[in-house]
């Protein structure tokens, strides 16, 4: 069995290879949680207590915890013998309804329970994965689930005995996860890492910037805005993984081409286990405009130094997230971007690819909310583009899909990389740009 392309190089960090054909994903053993300081001002949102509950009574004992990166749990109950209740709720509303939930639980001794899971606020009931390693990650047999979409309580029903068992609504793709593909993709020749800002807790965001010798022609992807979207993720590093390979496309790409990711633009939050926002509590992919978080902050003042470079022309700028279904949304289809209709020709491209896999795009969605895609649109003249991946698309199919997606980006590109400036439309540069006043307060829905 063949590991993703996408995260062999996390798994021989971590010892251990996965097989997609089953439908898993590697992810680092969930680190342990670290307290956030408590005196820091700019902590808006309510953090969760990290602690470990303990029921004994029957026996055997069963211990519930939060104590890793990436949990999230907000109270546990013993509700009956051997039955216990999870509590989760958003750190901040309102938000989108997109929870997230991670929690470990082990026995002292073999133990059959049932927990029921209450999710505050959203409507949406993910179906919870399990892994005996927090490694290996597989979806809860249908016997054991229940839970229809805005029911009160979703039930759970799990073995478990000494050995930990972990439970989460998706995949596992930690902070240190990342850091740890990030910290690899630098290695690799003409490729760097530099830290371009501090979260709110004084985590590095993270940029790698790959320079073959290229000309100064730019591809800008970025990823993690929201925490639970781990497919998203998943899809960044294959696409990336693709850009970086040694095959014959790529290679010509990379002379031709520098390419520059931020692959975790909110690492509080993917820490934290939260739902949506910063610890500001603050959507990052609407605070495109006012820049209210160091992190938008951080990514912004990266993008508009490059644009600032002698002979910069961006050509893309991506951005990688999950919701319920695979999905492109894109500059609204009267945008006049460089390279011209890239967006539609790259859509129609990967249908073209994948016959059997329908390709959905979308050029009006929140065409009037400060995402990444409007600003890099605006601020660029770029094609700005939301690739998001659903939350039950496998990892096999999203390293097949992305990687085709990014044969396409590719081959296209390529084709406009030598047009003349003059074919713009190039926007003047960063310190002449107008600013756009905002059409009304960012709402918090959407991608």
């Amino acid at each position: 069995m063949q590991p993703t392309r996408a995260l062999a190089t996390i798994a021989a960090l971590t010892l251990l290879l996965l097989s997609l054909a089953a439908g898993t994903v590697p992810s680092i053993a969930p680190a342990p949680a670290t307290t956030q300081p408590s005196d820091n001002a700019a902590i808006k949102v309510a953090l969760q207590e990290r602690k470990t509950w303990t029921f004994a009574d029957p026996a055997p004992v069963v211990t519930f915890d939060n104590t890793f990166s990436g949990a999230r749990v907000n109270d546990c109950t013993q509700v009956g013998p051997h039955e216990f209740k999870i509590l989760v709720t958003p750190e901040n509303e309102p938000i989108n309804p997109s929870p997230w939930y991670a929690f470990r639980v082990k026995a002292s001794a073999p133990v059959e329970i049932t927990v029921r899971l209450a999710i505050a606020t959203a409507k949406s009931r993910p179906r919870a994965r399990i892994s005996e390693d927090g490694i290996r990650w597989k979806r809860v047999d249908d016997a054991d689930w229940k839970g229809e979409s805005g029911a009160p309580e979703c039930v759970l029903k799990l073995k478990v005995g000494p050995k930990p068992v972990w439970v989460a609504s998706n995949h596992m793709v930690s902070v240190d996860q990342l850091w740890a593909w990030t910290d690899a993709l630098a290695r690799k020749p003409g490729a760097s890492m530099r830290t371009i800002g501090q979260s709110i807790a004084g985590r590095p965001i993270k940029l790698v910037e790959v320079d073959q010798g290229a000309p100064a022609n730019y591809v800008i992807i970025i990823g993690r805005q929201h925490p639970p979207e781990v497919t998203g993720s998943i899809g960044l590093m294959a696409f990336m993984d693709r850009v970086m390979d040694e095959s014959e496309i790529s290679s010509a790409f990379r002379k031709k081409f520098r390419v520059v990711t931020v692959p975790l633009v909110n690492p509080d939050g993917v820490h934290e286990g939260q739902w949506r926002s910063t610890l500001g509590a603050v959507d990052s992919n609407r605070d495109w405009h006012d820049f209210s978080q160091p992190e938008t902050t951080a990514v912004r003042d990266a993008i508009l130094a490059i644009q600032k470079r002698p002979d910069t022309r961006l050509f893309l700028l991506l951005d990688f997230h999950t919701t319920s279904k695979d999905i492109f949304y894109l500059p609204p289809d009267s945008a006049k971007t460089f390279p011209p209709s890239f967006s539609r020709r790259w859509v129609d491209a990967i249908q073209a690819r994948f016959p059997d896999y329908e390709v959905e795009s979308s050029g009006s969605h929140n065409v009037d909310q400060w995402t990444f895609k409007r600003w890099a649109f605006e601020t660029t003249g770029a094609p700005g583009i939301t690739y998001e991946l659903g939350s039950g698309t496998s990892p096999a199919k999203i390293e097949r899909i992305v990687q085709g997606a990014a044969d396409e980006a590719i081959r296209l590109l390529m084709e406009s990389a030598d047009a003349p400036r003059s074919e713009g439309p190039f926007p003047p540069k960063p310190d002449t740009i107008v600013e756009v006043k905002p059409s009304g307060r960012p709402a918090v829905v959407g991608p």
